[in-house]
């Protein structure tokens, strides 16, 4: 069965591992699959530019393929979560240059790994 939505983010980055875990969490019908940019089914499934940029969440849904802030609002609604409102009322080309602000930022702010690492027995990753 086709996911109905896959993320795919930096594997090395402790921010986006931990919002990968904080989706995890808060799936509780196990809709979303997870994907690193760095494994082999990121490289397979999604075209050479969209794999090459790290610094942006890329979430796809059937056919489209969505980035920054849009990717992110699409996962907060697939949780159901509150803060999914935001949409509303921020302004999407002032959401993506927050968006924006803290990818360039997140390894001075939160660390990075030394490798990518990802569970290898959960079901929801798409690694190979």
């Amino acid at each position: 069965m086709k996911p109905q939505l896959v993320i795919y983010y930096d594997g090395i980055c402790f921010l986006c591992s931990n919002l990968v875990d904080f989706s995890i969490r808060h799936d509780h019908e196990k809709k979303i699959q997870y994907s690193p940019l760095q494994s082999n089914y990121a490289k397979r499934t999604l075209n050479m530019d969209e794999t090459s940029d790290m610094d942006t969440v890329i979430v796809q849904q059937g056919d489209k393929v969505l980035q920054k802030s849009e990717a992110a609002f699409i996962i907060l609604k697939f949780l159901n979560h509150p803060l999914q409102y935001l949409r509303f009322v921020i302004p999407r080309f002032l959401a993506d240059k927050i968006y924006n602000l803290v990818s360039r930022k997140r390894y001075n702010w939160f660390g990075k790994k030394e490798e990518c690492i990802f569970p290898i027995n959960n079901s929801q990753f798409l690694i190979d």
